[in-house]
């Protein structure tokens, strides 16, 4: 069982986001360093349609794709009921493939770390290239590596959502594992209780992710060849830059397509 068969629980559950902030920020980051002309965006892993809907109606032409099928079909629907268009299909981020260039691609929530062999994150970096215009930007959020490597953790994995009569009760760091020095990797159960109306069920996961060290993430970056890193952010507010203070609580990188 898992919380991506459940969009509508799903998008209770990640409700803390604060979309607006987030696409304010996309916008501006594409603003300094896009160098084509083209604005049309590639959601990546794009879940239940959140950013999709907000970039949407901001007047971009946004598409994008989702490994799980009941997200895409839900993503759908919420693009259809804004009165929007986006073109949204099932593909996973190793092999995905776009019938038309990109001037942006966007990869948000930590999705770039469920890349879990140097294989897949260099063969995803090469589908990203192809999709994009030269001089496009591709914007990804991952995991600060500070919360999985030391003691000193800027977020707790664990919260509330509530909804009218929905309340979802996450705890995404059950069970956690250290990280294995030699593959990187860490494992958790994510266990999630949903409450709606007189009905409580529970839903337990496994998750298995990736943490980059963001040296890593150059090393990647130059053995792809394909992007140069032009900005590093620690959080979605534009003055926050990357570095191990508190406020930094995400690695956010703006790559742009050579």
């Amino acid at each position: 069982m898992s919380l991506y068969n459940y969009p509508e629980y799903y998008d209770v559950a990640f409700r803390y986001r604060d979309v607006d902030l987030e696409c304010d920020f996309l916008e501006k980051k594409v603003s300094l360093f896009s160098l084509c002309d083209n604005s049309s965006m590639l959601d990546i892993a794009c879940g239940t349609g959140s950013h999709l809907e907000q970039l949407g109606k901001r007047g971009y032409e946004v598409d994008g794709f989702d490994i799980s099928p009941k997200m895409v079909e839900f993503s759908r629907r919420k693009i259809a009921a804004a009165g929007l268009h986006s073109n949204i299909w099932i593909d996973n981020m190793v092999a995905f493939s776009c019938n038309r260039k990109y001037g942006v691609a966007i990869n948000l929530l930590t999705g770039f770390n469920y890349l879990l062999k140097n294989e897949d994150a260099l063969a995803h970096l090469d589908r990203v290239a192809d999709s994009l215009e030269s001089g496009g930007v591709y914007i990804v959020e991952m995991n600060h590596p500070r919360d999985f490597i030391t003691n000193r953790p800027s977020t707790a994995n664990t919260w509330i959502e509530s909804d009218d009569d929905v309340e979802v009760e996450v705890d995404w760091d059950l069970g956690r594992t250290d990280v294995d020095i030699l593959t990187h990797q860490t494992e958790s159960s994510p266990h999630i209780t949903v409450r709606d109306g007189d009905k409580t069920f529970y839903i337990d996961m496994h998750d298995k992710y990736r943490i980059f060290l963001f040296q890593e993430i150059k090393l990647m970056l130059n053995c792809n060849g394909r992007f140069e890193l032009v900005d590093a952010r620690g959080s979605f507010k534009l003055d926050n830059p990357l570095d191990n203070s508190k406020d930094s609580w995400r690695m956010i990188l703006v790559l742009r397509r050579k």
